[in-house]
């Protein structure tokens, strides 16, 4: 059994958002969306959609639970239906999934009844190459002075490229073994990828962060080292998704954490006793989501935000901004009533939603805040 001491993690979370509440007791229910287990590079793609993030999430309250009956009865839901899915709510992409007055229903039920949702969004590609900068970095002491915004910049240009370039990025990942880069290798990996921004170098879009991250990894070759990038699995870019079920038992440690089954992810917490100093922690159990409406429920607030990135890691801010113009009035009603949602519980506890994810992509959701506030 590993042993796993919470008090780095905790100290880093609380440091990086001083305003959140990590200490408080609450009951968290979880489901996810868009688990595939494991995201690896195949000869010509990805095993799966790299446009779509995994979201692990759900409601969340303190004290006693609400009664959920009224709102489930409200689904009219046929009676062979065993328990609520997403997939019941609200059915297509984003935009489509807006016009459900079943979601009306459970958007206002969460606002008035002392619910909150609380997430983590993890944008699959961005997380998949981040360890490229990172290992510049750990060679460049001007680059850790500049501190985390500099960091995020080059991830996002890399980010953006690898997006438009996603073939030859294919490729590349291919041909090196990516994310394990094998010593010998470490110099034509990095003059293959940078070769792959000379075309952007004069977009002002794209010059300062990948002239920038283009000139560190000329020190990270001169060092002939990427240590984040090497030692791990030849092309599986995410082995699994345990780590993002453990962040929470983590730094809210005072809570009660309520996973959906998951035998796989079971599986793998409890190869860990995780300690608090001495003492070991155990605030978290696996359920079977027919016997707990609460995880039910869970399962339609990660769906819409599953949805919700999808349609962010797919649209242009015009795209975006011309989709919003043509909004019916059960659309209007529901993104609004989801935002407020969001914006609740962030009120409540910032510490609910966490997103690991592109400035690019996240800068888009602002574009829909925007366009809500214009209309």
């Amino acid at each position: 059994m590993k042993t796993f001491d919470i008090g780095d993690i905790r100290k880093y979370t609380k440091r990086s958002a001083p305003l959140a509440n990590f200490d408080g007791a609450y009951t968290f229910y979880y489901d996810e969306t868009n688990n595939i287990r494991k995201f690896h590079v195949r000869e010509f793609d990805f095993n799966s959609a790299f446009t779509d993030n995994f979201v692990l999430g759900g409601l969340v309250h303190e004290g006693t639970a609400p009664d959920v009956q009224s709102l489930i009865d409200s689904f009219n839901l046929q009676d062979s239906v065993k328990e609520v899915k997403f997939k019941h709510i609200a059915k297509g992409d984003f935009l489509d999934c807006m016009k459900s007055q079943r979601l009306t229903s459970f958007f206002r039920f969460i606002g008035s009844n002392d619910l909150y949702v609380h997430y983590s969004s993890i944008n699959i590609l961005y997380w998949s190459i981040v360890d490229i900068v990172d290992s510049a970095i750990s060679h460049s002491e001007i680059s850790q002075q500049l501190g985390p915004p500099f960091a995020n910049m080059l991830k996002n240009d890399l980010y953006k490229l690898s997006k438009i370039e996603i073939d030859s990025m294919i490729s590349l990942f291919r041909r090196f073994g990516y994310p394990n880069i094998k010593q010998d290798e470490v110099l034509p990996f990095i003059e293959s990828i940078s070769n792959l921004f000379v075309d952007y170098l004069d977009d002002m879009e794209f010059h300062l962060g990948l002239e920038s991250l283009r000139q560190i990894l000329k020190e990270a070759k001169n060092k002939g080292s990427l240590p984040f990038v090497t030692g791990e699995e030849d092309f599986v870019l995410i082995r699994d998704f345990s780590q993002f079920y453990l962040r929470p038992i983590c730094i809210f440690k005072n809570s009660t954490h309520i996973f959906d089954n998951e035998n796989s992810i079971a599986e793998s917490l409890a190869e860990y006793k995780i300690l608090d100093g001495s003492q070991e922690i155990r605030n978290y159990s696996f359920v079977n989501s027919q016997s707990n409406q609460f995880t039910q429920l869970s399962d339609i607030l990660v769906g819409v935000v599953g949805k919700l990135h999808s349609y962010l890691n797919t649209s242009t801010r015009d795209k975006i901004q011309s989709d919003f113009c043509k909004l019916n009035t059960t659309q209007t009603e529901n993104i609004d009533l989801f935002l407020n949602s969001i914006d609740e519980s962030h009120d409540k506890n910032m510490g609910f939603l966490h997103s690991t994810d592109s400035y690019e992509e996240m800068s888009k959701f602002e574009v829909i805040r925007e366009s809500r506030i214009r209309a």
